[in-house]
């Protein structure tokens, strides 16, 4: 048996904001780092064998305490990468959705159909993410892996595992630096433990 821990990163001043963020290189908040240590400090795990996270820094610091903790490195991999927002990145979400109003529509109703200018189709960014964490699972099979990764991605992962169409994601919850938790069988059967878990936050002001 193989168990996946997958984490999303910690806040940044652009979740803040209401900023699409993609593959933006942006850090995390105060609040964020805040989040980074409780979890490293809250996680109710006895050893972790590898760690993986998105090579971006908000996923890359997110990681680093839980590293440290276990004395493991933080192995950076750009398949686990956000979705690729295009020309969206770095706006707001309420000006897009003036500007655009349908184009947001079909983000949120059918994903699948969105039209992000020069943004990554969905379904290429499901087989980005899924296809990836296929082969860590393959190459790590019998260990406990962290991987540290970002909202839509781990809902995109989700969505491969439970069989669910792509236009459900947006009714998973993922807040910042959400647990959870995946079981894979020896025959690669997978199942999902524990999803959007921040009990690990248990002071007010990182939650």
């Amino acid at each position: 048996m193989t168990e996946l821990i997958i984490i999303r990163h910690g806040e940044t001043e652009w979740n803040q904001t209401g900023r699409f963020q993609g593959h933006s290189d942006v850090p995390l908040s105060e609040k964020g780092r805040a989040q980074a240590e409780a979890l490293a400090q809250n996680l109710i795990i006895d050893h972790v064998d590898a760690i993986y996270a998105s090579d971006l820094i908000r996923a890359m610091d997110t990681a680093a305490p839980l590293a440290r903790r276990f004395g493991v490195d933080v192995i950076p991999d750009t398949a686990l990468r956000e979705l690729n927002f295009g020309t969206w990145e770095g706006r707001n979400f309420s000006d897009i959705n003036a500007e655009c109003p349908d184009g947001m529509k079909h983000f949120y109703s059918d994903p699948e159909k969105a039209n992000i200018p020069n943004g990554e189709p969905f379904p290429v960014f499901q087989k980005r993410v899924a296809g990836r964490v296929s082969e860590i699972v393959r190459a790590q099979q019998g260990k406990r892996v962290v991987i540290f990764s970002h909202g839509a991605s781990i809902r995109i992962l989700l969505a491969d595992i439970l069989a669910m169409p792509i236009r459900s994601i947006w009714h998973v919850s993922q807040l910042n630096t959400a647990v959870n938790k995946i079981r894979f069988e020896d025959d690669g059967f997978a199942i999902v433990t524990l999803m959007n878990d921040t009990s690990h936050l248990r002071t007010e002001d990182v939650r």
